[in-house]
């Protein structure tokens, strides 16, 4: 089981953004760059976000109307 999970995002700005919205929520998270196989449909920026608090980012996000592009786990690749 990985440690952490990125929330992908469509853009640098879009991360740095619900990065953000997440900290002022409670989740904290860091603006990152997904393993390359995660950035077909974005341009490859992320937040990373401890796997036990995803879900609760999740959460969080659907509350603000903002759903990232996909979520998957760190696993330490590409990082």
């Amino acid at each position: 089981m990985s440690q952490y999970a990125f929330l992908i995002c469509r853009s640098q700005t879009e991360a740095v953004g619900l990065r953000r919205h997440l900290r002022q929520m409670g989740v904290p998270g860091e603006v990152a760059r997904p393993p390359r196989h995660a950035r077909t449909d974005s341009c490859g920026w992320a937040v990373r976000v401890s796997a036990h608090q995803a879900e609760e980012a999740l959460h969080r996000m659907r509350q603000l109307g903002i759903s990232p592009c996909c979520v998957i786990p760190d696993e330490g690749v590409g990082v």
